[in-house]
């Protein structure tokens, strides 16, 4: 297929297909052509009847597993081989591999509603089927149990299944969200496979033992790591090197798809023999570690001749109705079109980029169709939204071409199975051990959460040991008293405080003391800009409306959130200092974007500063595509902008003939007029320095200003906990991206050949990170002898302007494999293909750098891999701190979290300098900066707020049971979260939840949800407690309860005072002779809301 330019080969198998009575599976050379293909074929049949069967995205004798979403995929097409006549896609690769019987990737049970079932045999077949039990479902092959519901995480459905089981019969079966773990749909059926490619029951534990020692009989096994881990029936990365030996018969691809009619197009020997080849030198060059034994290639891979001799003939192609490709460009396309030179009736004009459809549909409208496959095209022009195919011409009857396809550049396929966006919790939770400060009686030690029952009432507390060991339990009630304690100096040991000494409480004095200088220090820095008026800008909303309906993609929940924010704080004339936060790729860009329009509608400028040329020169081509329906005006000034053409932009700027200017900070020293600036944009926040911030500031103190950042700096996160910055946070990762891989690695030449050979075998590109560009141009010879076929070229910032262009668009173009490059590619290259990085000195970067470099990597729906190198193990602690954090925090979004580390790992000394950190030291960083705030408030009221702790109390049971939830991590959220609601709309939406999640609410939960809602309805109605038990019942009142509640309350009592009354103590005095506490509850509850 290389050496064909137009997609004659999908026309040809669409022909056999319709000719045939059989599926059929069309190899090809790699994983390029196999989508390709796909894209292709897709342009005549429905795409559900196109299937491409996956490579594993793995080395032979990698150190990795198959990656999950593989996995997926390929018990999705194994399961239902010959359900309908269809088209399979593979590749030379997966010929070479060996695979469990097809009985392991079938159903092996089925399911539906009314089926009787017992919540106990249900999870035997689970077991049985090798699915491992966990409290919430995070990964393939796990279940959880939660009382009658059962959830299951199994390769058949694209998210996991909800199993509710009553009196041993389904009643339910729901499809739920892995992130949100909320209930998606509801379905009829379903069905159960193998979630793993191996069995780690008894028997399939020992044919893996009985076959690893009689082919290892030279080898220790208590040596290898794999085997010890499969043997404790743990998962093992890597451990596919093994794979023959869990069976005691393997499949080859062609047992597997034995139905299906089998095509070739070219004859494939000569690739057969290089893969061959390159499976031997892997074997060579990994057979070194006498820990990690490997089978031999004849033992592991199919043989290469078994292979050549199992394909068919290559396909002959008839070349009679193929017309030539005459031209490479679409203008050139649209040129032939304009002109009338094509002879061909219908025309095809397609593209997956929105907005050349549209310009392409102005063009040419009305005279226009728009099709969704080549048979409903019609005589004239015609046009089509597809992903990359290759041209067609079909001579006298039809030409097709694709907009964004041709030789040299990098093409982006959409064969991911599709999910849903990642919803990245901003909720940091506790864990067992985690040393924390309670408010009142200072630092001790998490120990979890306890059930205590007294006087026959079971609750649940959280457990808090401090010094000699006292205990501490605290109502959950009070879960809002209690933060984790972090300090900066780890080098002397945390000393516990103790319930019987007072000295926390002097501790908690001076920090208190220290807090309100500091608040008054903050405010006296911010004043000036505090009473400076800004612009109020506006924008006309059908204006506003065109503009987004432009944007390609659909917006996120929070994305939506900030645009609303940030319209509300520059509609004020109060100046806007907002951060906006989010990993890359949450969608900041489009967000300042929109904030632009609304400015620049307000026939006001904007000014955006970025930290590099190559990240201003990013944003100029991306803002000019975002803006070219509209007739603003966008310049651009950076170190490669000729003087001549930077004067004429500044006077323009000055001359309010340009709307927004885009730059780096050398905009600030161009003499130009920020007069007229209405919003200025920082982009990359955490990489301006505080004097540049505030020469920012000086310039102009009554401009809005939006920071954007995925991991603001320690003193930009003071602010925002201080809320002297209002924040907005992007937390709804994009579709289909998957969390990356992230190991921590001492340099040697075979892990960068190993990771290189990776990511080039999977048809991606590598990034390498050196920062000293004196090693940059050995470090290349060194790789070029380690990998001589691989190309790659050097990034840094001393290079010329033409220099780094050229470099660019080659790995851009994918006519390079690997770029060497500085930190510059730290900020904003945005390169899809790219999906492994090795970082060299690691050691050497902070935290957030780190993450953001991390970044770079992981942007599309392949699996990212990231590599934190040092030479050697001996590092300092803070490095070692630093880390350990960036391998700890790799999830979807955990840039916030990386900058809230980087801020604790740094310590106080970076909100208040070394001298006065100790004051946060004693009581922990998360406390002070509660009191910092708690100080501001009070400078600028005048009244420092008080937290009034209400208390409900109808003796008895209130708590979520174990047996409900199981996880105490899960427990102790829903509590927090229950605390945290403001309002009954956000308690039916937990309670919700809880039942969707775990089934009937158990009575004790019922309580708890109902004593939460009590507490909601007497929030700032001076009703401060709520007791009942079977004889009496009050509700305490305090000096200061609202007038319409207490006039209310003297209603009451005048009217109906033999069950109402008033004692000395404000105590309401309620008679109710009603044992039963959930019948005393709905009376409380409704008496509360007529009274208040």
């Amino acid at each position: 297929m290389n050496n064909i330019y137009d997609h004659r080969h999908a026309h040809q198998l669409i022909e056999k297909y319709h000719g045939s009575e059989n599926s059929l599976c069309v190899i090809v050379k790699n994983s390029k052509e196999a989508r390709l293909l796909k894209n292709e074929l897709c342009l005549y049949i429905d795409p559900s009847f196109i299937r491409y069967f996956p490579e594993n995205e793995i080395l032979p004798y990698d150190h990795f597993s198959i990656p999950e979403n593989i996995l997926k995929e390929r018990f999705t097409i194994l399961n239902t081989l010959n359900k309908n006549k269809d088209i399979v896609i593979s590749t030379i690769k997966n010929l070479f591999e060996l695979y469990p019987h097809i009985d392991i990737f079938k159903s092996q049970e089925s399911f539906s509603i009314n089926t009787t079932i017992s919540i106990g045999k249900l999870e035997n077949i689970l077991i049985a089927l090798n699915y491992k039990k966990t409290n919430k479902i995070e990964h393939l092959n796990e279940y959880s149990l939660r009382g009658g519901i059962i959830d299951i995480n199994t390769p058949l459905y694209q998210n996991p299944l909800r199993v509710e089981i009553f009196d041993d019969t389904i009643e339910s079966i729901r499809l739920f969200d892995i992130d949100t773990q909320l209930s998606i749909t509801k379905i009829k059926e379903f069905n159960l496979t193998k979630s793993s490619l191996y069995s780690f029951d008894k028997h399939g534990l020992k044919v893996f033992r009985d076959n690893w020692r009689e082919y290892f009989q030279d080898n220790d096994e208590r040596e290898c790591e794999i085997f010890q881990k499969i043997n404790n029936n743990e998962k093992a990365e890597g451990s596919d090197i093994y794979l023959p030996l869990f069976f005691n018969k393997t499949s080859d691809f062609f047992n597997l798809f034995k139905d299906y009619k089998f095509y070739i197009f070219s004859n494939m020997d000569k690739d057969i023999d290089i893969y061959d080849d390159y499976i031997n030198q892997r074997f060579v060059d990994e057979n070194i570690d006498i820990h990690r034994p490997l089978l031999k290639p004849k033992d592991l891979f199919v043989n290469s001749n078994k292979i050549k001799e199992s394909l068919p003939s290559a396909e002959s192609v008839s070349n009679n109705i193929f017309g030539e490709i005459n031209f490479s460009k679409g203008e050139d396309f649209l040129s032939k079109i304009k002109n009338n030179s094509l002879e061909e009736k219908k025309i095809v004009f397609a593209t997956n980029i929105q907005s050349e459809y549209e310009s392409f549909v102005k063009k040419f409208s009305p005279k226009i169709k728009h099709i969704t496959n080549l048979y409903e095209a019609e005589e004239g022009i015609n046009i089509i939204n597809t992903n990359p195919v290759r041209p067609i011409r079909l001579k006298d009857k039809l030409i097709l071409f694709h907009n964004e396809y041709h030789e040299d550049v990098n093409l982006t396929f959409d064969d991911a199975i599709q999910s849903k966006s990642a919803v990245i919790s901003k909720e940091t939770i506790f864990k067992e051990g985690d040393f924390v400060v309670h408010e009142n009686y200072g630092i001790g030690k998490y120990q979890g959460l306890e059930v205590v029952t007294a006087n026959g009432n079971s609750n649940e507390y959280i457990k808090i040991i401090y010094s000699s060991n006292e205990s501490l339990y605290v109502p959950l009630r009070s879960v809002d008293l209690i933060s984790k304690y972090h300090k900066s100096d780890l080098s002397n040991p945390i000393t516990l405080d103790s319930l019987s000494s007072n000295r926390w409480l002097k501790n908690k004095e001076k920090a208190k003391k220290r807090a309100y200088d500091h608040a008054a220090e903050i405010l006296d820095v911010e004043s000036r800009r505090q009473e400076s008026l800004a612009y109020s800008l506006k924008v006309n909303e059908e204006d506003f409306l065109k503009f987004n309906d432009d944007f390609a993609f659909t917006e996120t929940p929070d994305q939506l959130s900030a645009i609303d924010s940030i319209k509300k704080d520059i509609g004020l004339i109060k100046p806007m200092n907002r951060v906006l936060c989010g990993d890359v790729g949450f969608g900041k860009t489009e967000v300042a974007m929109r904030s632009a329009f609304i400015c620049v509608s307000s026939q006001k400028q904007v000014v955006i500063l970025t930290p590099s040329t190559v990240l201003s020169n990013q944003h100029y081509e991306s803002f000019l595509e975002r803006f070219k329906n509209t007739a603003v005006n966008i310049k651009l000034i950076n170190r490669h902008t000729k003087k001549s053409n930077k004067d004429k932009i500044v006077e323009e700027f000055n001359k309010n003939k340009v709307d927004i200017l885009i730059g780096t900070h050398a905009l600030f020293t161009s003499g130009i007029n920020f007069s007229d600036t209405g919003l200025l944009i920082v982009d990359e926040e955490h990489k301006f320095g505080i004097r540049q911030k505030d020469i920012i500031k000086s310039k102009q103190e009554n401009i809005h200003i939006l920071y954007l950042s995925a991991t603001p700096i320690p003193r930009t996160m003071n602010f925002i906990f201080s809320g002297l910055k209002e924040f907005s946070f992007l937390h709804t990762a994009p579709t289909n991206r998957i969390k990356i891989k992230s190991f921590l690695k001492i340099e040697n030449n075979q892990l960068f050949k190993e990771a290189i050979s990776r990511e080039i075998a999977r048809g991606g590109q590598c990034f390498i990170v050196q920062n000293d560009i004196s090693k940059m141009e050995s470090l290349k010879t060194r790789l070029q002898k380690v990998l001589p076929e691989i190309s790659m070229d050097i990034a840094h910032g001393k290079l010329t302007k033409n220099n780094i262009s050229n470099v660019m668009r080659e790995f851009e173009s994918g006519n390079l494999d690997v770029l060497i490059c500085t930190t510059i590619v730290e900020m904003g290259l945005d390169i899809p293909n790219a999906n492994t990085i090795l970082i060299i000195d690691s050691q050497n970067f902070g935290l957030s750098q780190l993450h953001q470099l991390r970044g770079r990597v992981g942007r599309s729906s392949k699996q990212g891999y990231c590599y934190f190198l040092t030479p050697t193990n001996d590092l300092t602690k803070i490095a070692k701190d630093r880390l350990d954090s960036i391998i700890r925090l790799s999830d979807l979004g955990s840039g916030f979290f990386i900058a809230q580390e980087d801020l604790e790992i740094r310590g106080g000394g970076e909100i208040l300098g070394e001298k006065q950190s100790g004051h946060i030291n004693t009581v922990g960083i998360s406390l002070y900066l509660s009191m910092l705030k708690n100080a501001l408030n009070k400078f600028n009221t005048n009244d420092e707020k008080e937290l009034t702790q209400t208390e409900i109390n109808f003796y008895d049971s209130s708590y979520i049971n174990e047996s409900f939830l199981p996880s105490p991590l899960e427990r102790l959220k829903v509590y927090k979260e229950l605390n945290s609601a403001n309002n009954i709309d956000e308690i039916n939406k937990i309670k919700n939840s809880l039942i969707d999640r775990c089934g009937a609410l158990t009575e004790e939960v019922k309580n708890l949800i109902d004593d939460t809602k009590l507490s909601i309805m007497i929030k700032k109605t001076g009703i401060i407690k709520i007791n009942s038990n079977e004889k009496k019942t009050s509700i305490l009142l305090s000096t200061n309860v609202s007038k319409s509640v207490f006039n209310n309350i003297l209603t009451l009592v005048t009217n109906q005072p033999n069950i109402y009354s008033i004692n000395k103590e404000n105590k309401l005095i309620i008679n109710l002779d009603k044992p039963n506490t959930s019948e005393r509850r709905d009376i409380i509850i409704k008496l509360v809301n007529e009274i208040t």
